[in-house]
């Protein structure tokens, strides 16, 4: 079973965005998800697949991906 790290990111000026998603894409974090507030802030949510050590920034522990299936 895949087990991946996830973390959050607030983007606080949806005009620096792309630099910030192509900053965390550079480290290995694939976006998963960006919820926008109130159309200058966002939360961009990251996932990364488990390799044995904590990356930079994610939270602790293990999670096994979410199904997809309802």
């Amino acid at each position: 079973m895949q087990k991946w790290h996830y973390k959050m990111v607030t983007i606080r000026d949806l005009a620096l965005s792309d630099s910030k998603l192509n900053a965390e894409g550079e480290r290995g974090w694939e976006l998963v998800s960006m919820i926008s507030h109130d159309g200058h802030t966002a939360r961009a949510f990251f996932k990364m697949g488990y390799e044995g050590d904590l990356p930079d920034g994610a939270e602790t522990g293990h999670h096994p991906e979410p199904s997809m299936h309802h």
